[in-house]
């Protein structure tokens, strides 16, 4: 080979001698993980999201109702009580047990409202520490 050609040759960049070496064109990359086992976990996972968005409004509703419940037995403890301070209380017996009666009752239900909030409570907040 003629010094002329040696001398080119050497001056061949790096780089050059890499794109001499075949590449297979058009076959796509070894996937790590499967394309099915990718659909699996984008399904669960659009699962979990759409449960947690239900837990957050059971919650919302819950907060809601139990609300409404302690203000409604509240309020009905407020007219027995305001009821009894009626001065036909005193001058009408039979009227002043009826009263008294409705007053136990809603004091009573007043108690049952509280419990039922504090065990929906302690549900909830058990179910949400859960997940």
């Amino acid at each position: 080979m003629p010094r002329s050609q040696q001398q080119h040759r050497s001056h061949i960049p790096f780089s050059f001698l890499f794109c001499r070496i075949p590449f297979k064109i058009g076959q796509p990359k070894k996937q790590i993980v499967p394309k099915t086992v990718e659909r699996d976990f984008e399904r669960e996972y659009g699962k979990l999201q759409q449960l947690e968005d239900q837990t957050k409004k059971l919650q919302k509703d819950m907060k809601k109702s139990t609300d409404a419940d302690l203000a409604m037995s509240k309020s009905a403890v407020k007219i027995s009580s305001d009821l009894l301070s009626n001065p036909l209380c005193e001058q009408e017996p039979a009227f002043l047990e009826m009263v008294t009666a409705f007053d136990t009752a809603m004091k009573r239900m007043d108690s049952f409202n509280q419990e039922k909030v504090n065990q929906i409570q302690k549900t909830l907040n058990g179910v949400l520490s859960s997940s």
